[in-house]
């Protein structure tokens, strides 16, 4: 019974073909549970990664040879041997392929994501996850034209009218190459980081993703914004949070009869005001800086210590700890020149006098008034 035949071959020899088959994929099994058993004594985190990646591809490789094998062990037309030989090559090609994939995904997941992650690390994880779908690309590309090669396509007419398509591509995506060479631009270089606040072509905001073609930010008014990145290669890019605190100038204008120690004890008052005040850091720049027609101008420079995320109860983001902290020194400028009787200048109310003449109507030139007027004199 067993040696009748079907298809050319015995039943016995159907049988001990799909025998092989059944082994190779139970060998691939074992295989694949031997490596486990051996990686979880190790105790290499690496490896294991490795090979839980693997270890489906492993068990497909081990079958494919087996089906080769079968079918090697029967007597088939030479037409059937042809397709069979071609596509057990072309799978373990891609499958070779594919295992090469896993160990660099277990690469990335096991080595560059932990070492991306560190605070003090130079390289960002964006740049690595732009690194992973080159490879992924690239080797993909090299396997696939490996096994059409192996089975007799010629690779290089392939090839060749891919590289013309692929110019005329490149020429019809000039902006889209642009833009990743921008990103590739800003994951390598890191001229800011996710969370820092940066403006760049009119937007003002907090970056939320850079990616390979834009780079999101969110602005003030809390709508994220696209930023094509090619604007960080052809536009001048700030990173306000760059900066150790945010410095702010105020320009007091005191009255012109304010007298030379009436202007001291103002600069003092501003002085003390940088120091009376907690949200300000220490060091701060006064002086006078004009002595004008109407009013004596001062220069005050001050600084704000930089908002961290440690401050989110005080504070919930940077742009209130500024605007108290300027309020709180401008109505502090305002109670301390009071006390002291120091005067602010008033501005100067401008009145023109149009006349109507038989010519055309002119005007006479301004008159400035400053009002009130003092009670111990008034301006000539």
């Amino acid at each position: 019974m067993l040696e009748q035949e079907y298809f050319g071959n015995s039943i016995l020899r159907w049988i001990v073909a799909a025998a092989i088959v059944l082994g190779a994929a139970v060998f691939g099994g074992l295989c694949v549970k031997l490596l486990k058993a051996l990686v979880q004594k190790m105790g290499s985190q690496l490896t294991r990664l490795i090979v839980e990646g693997t270890s489906v591809p492993i068990t497909l490789l081990v079958s494919v040879f087996g089906i080769r094998i079968a079918s090697e062990s029967l007597v088939l037309p030479s037409k059937l041997v042809y397709w069979v030989t071609s596509g057990t090559t072309l799978l373990i090609a891609i499958i070779i392929t594919w295992l090469g994939v896993c160990v660099y995904d277990a690469l990335h997941k096991g080595v560059f994501e932990p070492y991306a992650r560190r605070p003090e690390s130079p390289i960002e994880l964006h740049l690595f996850v732009v690194l992973r779908t080159l490879v992924h690309v690239v080797v993909w590309a090299v396997g696939i034209a490996t096994g059409l090669n192996s089975i007799g396509f010629e690779v290089t007419a392939i090839l060749a009218g891919l590289g013309i398509g692929g110019v005329a591509l490149a020429l019809a995506s000039q902006d889209t190459v642009a833009n990743i060479f921008g990103g590739v631009i800003v994951l390598t270089q890191r001229p800011f980081k996710v969370g820092e606040r940066v403006e760049v072509a009119g937007v003002n905001g907090w970056v939320q993703h850079i990616g390979l073609r834009n780079t999101i930010i969110r602005n003030w008014y809390g709508r994220l914004v696209l930023v094509p990145n090619k604007k960080f290669t052809d536009s001048i890019v700030t990173n306000i949070d760059s900066q150790s605190c945010y410095y702010f100038e105020v320009r007091p204008r005191l009255d012109a009869w304010t007298r030379p120690e009436q202007v001291e004890q103002a600069i003092q008052i501003l002085r003390d005001i940088v120091n009376d005040i907690e949200l300000l850091d220490k060091g701060s720049w006064v002086m006078l800086d004009k002595i004008a027609q109407g009013y004596l101008e001062l220069e005050f420079w001050f600084s704000v210590s930089r908002w961290s995320p440690q401050e989110q109860d005080r504070f919930s983001d940077e742009y209130q700890k500024i605007c108290l902290a300027k309020t709180q020194v401008n109505l502090e400028i305002l109670r301390r020149f009071e006390a002291a009787g120091l005067r602010l200048a008033l501005p100067l109310e401008v009145k023109w006098e149009v006349h109507s003449e038989p010519g055309g109507p002119w005007r006479t030139p301004p008159m400035a008034q400053a009002e009130p007027k003092r009670a111990s004199g008034t301006l000539p």
